[in-house]
């Protein structure tokens, strides 16, 4: 009898926590797939809309550079290295894949595309 005290709201306590746990996974889930369909379409739509930018000037904040010439080794066609620092030798083809690439790899954020 003593026992029976013990253990039947034990029993009950664990098989509440369950259910609140089991119903938190099941809405972490949910939400969690809801977010990831959110961010997919908001990628999307950024994506619409740099597709849209033309994209005028090219350039390299000198204050910046330090001249490690991965810019220019990515894409020769639009960068240099002069001195100790990067220079801009083609303002052309400013959609490109590779200038794309050189400006996202530029650890020290020096190439400016306006």
């Amino acid at each position: 009898m003593k026992y029976q005290k013990i253990i039947l709201p034990a029993i009950l306590a664990s098989s509440s926590l369950f259910v609140i746990f089991g119903f938190k996974k099941d809405f972490l889930n949910q939400k969690s797939q809801s977010s990831s369909t959110t961010n997919q379409d908001s990628l999307q739509q950024q994506d619409e809309i740099n597709s849209e930018i033309n994209y005028q000037k090219l350039s390299i904040l000198s204050n910046r550079c330090r001249g490690c010439g991965k810019c220019a080794q990515i894409d020769p066609q639009h960068f240099e290295i002069l001195g100790r620092i990067a220079t801009v030798i083609s303002s052309t083809n400013l959609d490109s894949s590779r200038l794309a690439l050189a400006i996202n790899n530029c650890r020290d954020g020096a190439i400016v595309l306006k």
